[in-house]
């Protein structure tokens, strides 16, 4: 077994891999309930599904709590801090790299949905004519709330659990184990819907892709980058449903929605392009070329072996 380091790190106190998954999920219970009180005592709520724009950035804003969680664990428990798991000082080049990707990859998406019959244009964006302060002020607050959002499930998803299981049983299971994890958590334990079901074979699908592609650049910066613009360009870029939330703000691009007769599957229908068969095809050719490359070259020298007895394991 092929024990490594993925992001430099000094000397913790480890988290058994198979724990981080629950802890994962609790604390994005505990956080987002702790998020709920704190900006109900302002009369807003954490609520994506909410037709006021307030209540979904509200929403966004609620993965603050849980990187809180996150960061007290690591601080109390194993004596490290975020910046040990991939969190180190930002590295905006990756970040933008990260960030084009991701626009890429949801264009080609909704493009071959459009081609197809299954989205529909219903206006221009907000570019045209309706850049007024209250959109300004409220996409301002979607951009930077989607980006914390996208730290905040990288920094646990692909910082944490990811580390923590490379150091413990090796890259290939530590990948299996967050594609696993990452299909549960997101959706696969609750599915209502034939696009539910689909949206978290590709919450699982990218959750491969972005384990790929933090390994290779040796830090999170380019990941949280795609992350958030494969969200902010479904939700405020197009209007669309995001893992079935709507941000009621008025799209920066054009306004789009689904057609109405066209297939569930195709679209991903009320749940929004993550639910779509196109998304699903896009997402699994991404995975295998990154698993094509990633045979041991070309991941930064972050990563080293982990030895039975070395000090990264010492309480």
């Amino acid at each position: 077994m092929d024990r490594t380091e993925i992001y430099e790190t000094k000397p913790y106190r480890r988290t058994w891999a198979v724990v981080t998954a629950p802890l994962v999920w609790l604390f994005i219970f505990a956080g987002v309930i702790l998020a709920g009180k704190m900006t109900g005592l302002a009369g807003l709520y954490v609520s994506s599904a909410s037709g006021r724009w307030q209540d979904n950035i509200t929403a966004l804003f609620a993965s603050l709590p849980v990187l809180g969680l996150l960061w007290l664990w690591l601080k109390l428990f194993e004596r490290r801090s975020l910046a040990d798991i991939g969190l180190a000082k930002p590295q905006w080049g990756l970040f933008g790299r990260g960030f084009f990707s991701g626009m890429i990859l949801v264009s080609v998406v909704v493009a071959a949905g459009f081609a197809l019959g299954g989205y529909e244009l219903v206006g221009p964006g907000a570019w045209y004519d309706h850049l007024t302060p209250t959109w300004l002020f409220a996409a301002s607050l979607a951009i930077i709330g989607t980006i914390v959002q996208a730290l905040t499930t990288e920094a646990m998803y692909r910082g944490w659990m990811l580390s923590s299981a490379a150091s413990q049983w090796g890259v290939p299971l530590a990948i299996l184990f967050n594609v696993v994890a990452s299909f549960l958590i997101q959706g696969g334990l609750s599915i209502r819907s034939i696009e539910s079901l689909i949206g978290a074979i590709n919450m699982a699908l990218m959750a491969c892709v972005l384990c790929n592609r933090a390994m290779k650049d040796g830090t999170l910066w380019g990941v949280i980058g795609l992350h958030a613009a494969w969200n902010l360009t479904m939700g405020l870029g197009l209007g669309l449903n995001v893992d079935g939330g709507h941000l009621n703000v008025t799209p920066l691009i054009a306004g789009m929605v689904y057609f109405d007769g066209a297939p569930p599957w195709l679209t991903g229908g009320e749940f929004g392009p993550d639910g779509s068969i196109l998304m699903t095809v896009v997402a699994g050719l991404v995975a295998l070329w990154g698993l094509r490359g990633n045979k041991g070259a070309g991941v930064k020298s972050t990563r080293r072996h982990v030895e039975d007895n070395d000090e990264i394991y010492d309480h």
